[in-house]
């Protein structure tokens, strides 16, 4: 089983900038000593080249050595380099590092894609150089070169024999007719210039003995281009008597041979040369190119057949060479393309250890342009944002951490006013599933249970608590309100309890139910306080009612008895009027208990669709004749038309409300009743106003109190019968001041559900889908 590298293993350390300063002057001073090392081998090799082959053309062979010497040095570097990358990717591989084992199967791949094509490559050239070099040097060609090379000499040969023969036939000649003479050389000019035209040839210069010209006859000197001819050299080798040729050049006008002959006399037995005779032929220009061209390729043939054993050497160890150049080349590029793939890498793992380990200021330094470098783009840009982000949590961190703080804080204020307030808090899920229960609700309803959150509210409160709530939210969702008030009385245990519950659903985003919060306080010790308060001040009131008229009955009774007793005349009169008194105020009195027995047996209001404008147009016209000479206007909304009501307590209630207004305003008063609808609350608003005495706002609070009155007749029931009427139809009443003077009764009433027209805020039956059945 193969391990992983691992990242641990990983030892990665970039180069200080004295470390790659070091590097530089010690790659200097190698490529130096790799150029002087290339100039001392191949100036050894000349010379041993020079040595064992003394005619060898060595200069023509120099860039040869040139590139042997390069292949070798670089073979040489190269197989340092493999060496040691080898050595280091042993130890890597030893080691664990990451990317040895990618670097090893580079490599591989490389020289196995390098090795079978250079072997190829290798025995094709070898076959095609050993091909070449034998039809290079074949007999054929030798014998070729040396047969024209013999043409070649053997034509110069016959020119040289011709010159010379001419030569020796002119000297013959003017020997025999003893030219030498100083006598005879006048004649000599004509012989040269008709041996010339004879001979065919391209000029004659005779010199004397001193080596100066004697004669010099050259018909066309310009076809030589030679101006002043000067032939003493080749005279001097010509010293010992026999002829010498030479063949010269004469820039682009051609070859020609020049023959030197001295010409000698007898004397006494004695031959003494007396002068030197030079004849000259001109050779043809395409002759003597090619003559030239022959002699040079014969020459060329025969220094390269000398070097065809160590050329051919040298070429099959070069491409020896050059096979084993590209197989090192090959795998020094896998080292150096798996060192390009592999630092980065490694230095990708170096960074993902650091940020591992908490260290994101981590940068890996590239300046590649390729995919490797777009990775490391990408690493260096992952790492500021992942640094960023990491700044950014720690903040959030920080303001979470006060953010919790705080909300927990205000969470143990919130549970410890919920522990302490005297109103009973509940909440319930979705589900039905109790979330709060603080200690007064547990008081409140004679709860014993330890824990009962999360429990179902079903298996936790009595059955006598579910159904008033039942009815408090129906009617929330009928009048689609998201929180309802209402008093409930309950049983719990043997105790009647008088609750203010206010009911308030829960809604999430997109109104989504998501449970409700009960609110309810004990009212029942403050209801029977106000019971017994509102039944003390009836009772003193009824007091001082009943104590207004027994005045006169017993001042009356006084009257008669003292009457009686003085038996006046009078009597029969004062007994009549007294009698009379107190039978009016005995009826006074029984009309009071009667008030106060028809209030406390107000019936329960029976709600039928009834026109409201109706009722109050029906009151009105029965006021329409009253003494005072009152004005009663009317505004009424037209979009209001039933409402679900008792049409006779409504009706008493505006009975009361014209009797009090007729009594406070004078004459040619006003009354108006003006009605609107208000379709958001789902409510009908009444203003009963008059221009009266109107309130003053110390009875404003006493109002709607039983026996309270500002009147001089009366029980002061009536507007304590209007209270209730509204307060049975769960609507509401106040007063206010009216401007400039007077008071406005406002009643509120709710809407009929036949003129419901606006968009529920939850359908019930939604409703009573997702919330539990209270």
């Amino acid at each position: 089983m193969s391990s992983v590298p691992s990242i641990d293993n990983l030892r990665y350390s970039p180069l200080s900038e004295e470390q790659v300063r070091r590097k530089k002057i010690r790659t200097r001073r190698i490529i130096v000593g790799i150029l002087l090392s290339l100039a001392g081998l191949t100036a050894l090799e000349v010379y041993i080249l020079q040595q064992r082959h003394s005619g060898a053309p060595i200069a023509n062979n120099i860039a040869i050595l040139v590139v042997f010497n390069v292949i070798i040095v670089l073979l040489f570097v190269l197989l340092l380099l493999i060496t040691r990358n080898l050595v280091k990717l042993y130890n890597e591989r030893k080691s664990k590092i990451l990317g040895s084992k990618f670097q090893t199967k580079l490599i591989v791949a490389f020289l196995i894609l390098a090795l079978f094509p250079s072997i190829f490559l290798f025995l094709v050239a070898s076959k095609l150089f050993s091909f070449s070099v034998g039809h290079w040097f074949s007999l054929q060609v030798e014998r070729s070169l040396e047969q024209s090379m013999q043409v070649a000499r053997e034509y110069y040969a016959h020119l040289e024999k011709s010159g010379l023969h001419s030569a020796r036939t002119i000297e013959g000649y003017m020997t025999q007719n003893r030219y030498y003479l100083p006598e005879n050389r006048p004649q000599l000019s004509e012989l040269v210039a008709a041996r010339v035209r004879e001979y065919g040839l391209s000029g004659i210069v005779i010199y004397d003995s001193d080596l100066k010209v004697v004669v010099s006859e050259i018909p066309n000197p310009s076809k030589l281009d030679i101006a002043d001819p000067n032939y003493l050299d080749l005279i001097k080798k010509s010293v010992d008597g026999e002829g010498v040729s030479e063949i010269r050049s004469s820039s682009d006008k051609g070859d020609f041979m020049a023959v030197a002959l001295p010409l000698t006399q007898t004397f006494e037995g004695k031959i003494s040369i007396w002068g030197y005779i030079v004849t000259l032929s001109s050779l043809p220009r395409n002759i003597a190119a090619k003559v030239e061209s022959i002699r040079s390729a014969y020459e060329e043939y025969r220094q390269q057949s000398l070097l065809k054993l160590p050329v051919s050497a040298n070429y099959y160890v070069t491409f020896l060479l050059v096979t084993l150049l590209i197989l090192f080349s090959a795998i020094w590029l896998g080292f150096y393309m798996a060192r390009g793939i592999t630092i980065p890498i490694q230095q990708l793992a170096e960074g993902t250890r650091r940020i591992a380990g908490g260290d994101l200021n981590f940068m890996i330094s590239s300046n590649a342009s390729d995919e490797i470098g777009l990775l490391v783009h990408s690493f260096n840009k992952m790492t500021d944002e992942l640094g960023q982000n990491r700044k950014k949590l720690q903040y959030v961190n920080e303001d979470l951490k006060t953010t919790n703080i705080e909300l927990e804080r205000r969470r143990y204020y919130i549970e410890t006013i919920l522990e302490n307030i005297g109103a009973g808090v509940i909440s319930v899920d979705k589900k039905g599933r109790i979330t709060t229960l603080n200690k007064a609700a547990k008081r409140i309803l004679h709860m014993d249970s330890p824990d009962v959150l999360g429990s179902s509210y079903r298996d936790v409160f009595d059955p006598s608590f579910h159904e008033p709530i039942r009815k408090i939210t129906r009617l929330m969702i009928r009048e689609q309100k998201e929180s309802y008030e209402q008093q409930i009385e309950i049983m719990v245990g043997d105790n009647h309890l008088a609750l203010l519950v206010n009911l308030r659903a829960l809604l999430g985003s997109g109104k989504k139910y998501l449970g409700m919060v009960i609110l309810f306080e004990d009212l029942t010790q403050m209801i029977k306080a106000q019971k017994i308060a509102a039944w003390k001040e009836v009772a003193q009131g009824i007091a001082h009612e009943i104590k207004n008229p027994l005045t006169p009955i017993q001042l009356n009774t006084q009257r008669l008895r003292k009457k009686y007793y003085e038996n006046k005349e009078d009597f029969a009169r004062v007994f009549d009027e007294s009698i009379r008194i107190i039978n009016q105020e005995v009826e006074g009195m029984k009309d009071l208990l009667n008030e106060f027995l028809n209030f406390s047996r107000m019936p329960t209001p029976n709600p039928k669709p009834v026109s409201l404008h109706k009722i109050i147009d029906d009151v009105a016209s029965l006021y329409r004749d009253h003494g005072k000479n009152v004005s009663i206007r009317k505004n009424y909304d037209p979009n209001i038309s039933l409402l679900n009501i008792d049409g006779e307590q409504i009706r008493r209630v505006f009975i009361n409300l014209f009797e009090n207004a007729l009594d406070a305003v004078d004459e040619n008063g006003s009354i108006e009743i003006a009605t609107r609808l208000n379709n958001q609350e789902k409510r009908v608003k009444i203003e009963f106003s008059d221009n009266g005495v109107g309130i003053l706002p110390a009875d404003r609070d006493k109002l709607f109190l039983p026996h309270f009155t500002t009147k001089k007749r009366g029980a002061g029931l009536g507007l304590a019968i209007v209270h209730r009427i509204i307060a049975d139809h769960n609507g509401a009443i106040n007063a206010r001041d009216h401007s400039p003077k007077g008071t406005v009764f406002i009643i509120e009433l709710p809407t009929a559900p036949q003129i419901l027209q606006s968009t529920p805020l939850m359908k019930e039956t939604e409703f009573r889908k997702t919330s539990p059945p209270i």
